[in-house]
């Protein structure tokens, strides 16, 4: 996920985004299509946009450096030279087109030469519906901007574990007592089917009595959400995650979202909005809400840069997993399976 479709409303705005070492610009044309090019001109490789996000101020994207210009299609359309070499066709020069898919208000690129699925395919089947939220009107509130000394995956494993709440998490932990307990879920319990009838939320999960939503006190600090059912208002949080770029909650009266992109083997940038109904903007005390969410994410991006210092011991070849930690178990074995493809994918390539 790079952005939403929001932040390009216009023509001709556009954003620059990084996955890992690449510069991709997103943009929208003349006629209102989104599109995404490698930010490199054909020409020999310079970086097209220097600004990060703004307006272009024609219908081309025309190189600093020998003024090759582009189409917002990503058609070569202009080489100043004043003679060209025998056979050259500027149809064979477009700009490096990236595949763009959308998903409900979100827009999602995908750097594989023939990109396979969609972005709603991307998301994990173990995610939370999240259907009964409108994500598509919804505005962003706020937004936080973080670069994490860590890598990626550390961010990733602790965010599929909750072993470590009790201790870095207190106030979440209180809010949500199950985290309080290490657990996510009431089934990570070894002895759950003695508690298989209490409903009280240190066993079945759900927000703490009287707690309605993430916020510093617990409350709802705006409009709900009128579309949700009985069950999503009392589970106080209903997750999405769509590896390895972003995670989605939908609380009862605003929805969070948390994108994290690989600047290096050491650092993330956690980008992290929260989404609110454009007529409960003027009516919500965002501060409060933003707060809470603002202090879990500093918790867990300090926690993981600890996690990151240690594994520079050479000693450490690897760790051990608990019964807990099933879904870190299972993130491991997608990192696993999607290194196993590439690798497979630049053998055939090399042949």
């Amino acid at each position: 996920m790079v952005c939403r479709e929001a932040d390009l409303a216009e023509p001709l705005a556009f954003r620059i985004v990084r996955v890992g070492s690449q510069e991709i610009v997103v943009l929208r044309d003349e006629t209102g299509s989104l599109r995404a090019f490698h930010n490199t001109c054909r020409h020999r490789g310079s970086e097209l946009c220097q600004e990060s996000e703004g307006r272009l101020k024609a219908r081309l994207l025309t190189c600093p450096y020998h003024a090759w210009s582009y189409s917002l299609r990503g058609d070569l359309v202009r080489v100043p030279s004043k003679s060209l070499p025998e056979g050259f066709d500027k149809a064979d020069y477009p700009l490096y087109r990236v595949a763009l898919s959308l998903w409900r208000g979100f827009v999602f690129i995908n750097l594989a030469e023939d990109p396979d699925g969609s972005a709603e395919a991307s998301f994990d089947s173990a995610s939370g519906d999240l259907s009964n939220w409108p994500l598509e009107t919804l505005l962003s509130g706020h937004r936080l901007s973080k670069v994490m000394n860590c890598n990626w995956k550390i961010f990733w494993e602790n965010f599929n574990e909750c072993l470590h709440c009790p201790g870095v998490h207190k106030d979440l932990s209180r809010l949500v007592p199950i985290y309080g307990r290490g657990l996510m879920a009431r089934h990570d319990d070894p002895e759950w089917a003695h508690h298989a009838d209490n409903d009280a939320p240190e066993f079945s999960g759900g927000l703490r009595a009287g707690a309605e939503t993430w916020s510093r006190d617990g409350r709802v600090h705006g409009p709900v959400f009128a579309g949700l059912t009985g069950a999503e208002r009392a589970a106080g949080q209903t997750y999405a995650t769509s590896l390895p770029s972003m995670f989605i909650v939908g609380h009862v009266d605003y929805v969070r979202t948390v994108r994290l992109s690989a600047l290096g083997s050491e650092q993330t940038e956690l980008t992290a909005e929260w989404l609110f109904a454009p007529d409960a903007l003027a009516q919500t005390d965002i501060d409060n809400i933003v707060a809470f969410g603002t202090q879990v994410l500093e918790e867990d991006a300090a926690i993981c840069e600890i996690n990151q210092k240690g594994l520079h011991s050479i000693c450490h070849k690897g760790g051990v997993l608990m019964p807990e930690e099933y879904d870190l178990r299972r993130f491991h074995e997608w990192v696993q399976g999607r290194h196993a493809t590439f690798k497979a994918t630049s053998a055939g390539s090399a042949r």
